[in-house]
């Protein structure tokens, strides 16, 4: 499967630190797969990594919408919105999703 293949190398581009080529794989993946949450998470996780915060959590709102009943991706991609808040500035908007999705199971 294409979409594995482009996983296993934006791995590589990661354990190598290339985050930008990580990131031109995810996209890649998602060209060919644009309804899987569980890219568009690993493409708000990277944003992250790459400290983009505004797209990460652009990113993590669309893995949201896609997820429909995927509890945990729902939840791993609200604590990346979290994550991206507070990086942002916003510690007490990061605070109230924490509190509802660290431990959150649907």
């Amino acid at each position: 499967m294409p979409t594995l293949a482009l996983l296993q190398q934006t791995q590589r581009a990661v354990d190598e630190g290339n985050l930008d080529e990580a990131i031109a794989y995810v996209e890649r993946a998602i060209r060919m797969n644009p309804r899987d949450p569980q890219l568009w998470l690993r493409l708000a996780e990277l944003q992250l990594s790459a400290d983009h915060p505004a797209s990460a959590a652009q990113v993590a709102r669309k893995a949201i919408a896609l997820a429909g009943s995927e509890t945990e991706v729902q939840r791993k991609a609200w604590l990346v919105v979290a994550d991206a808040h507070e990086r942002q500035g916003d510690a007490k908007e990061a605070a109230r999703i924490r509190s509802k999705w660290r431990t959150y199971r649907g």
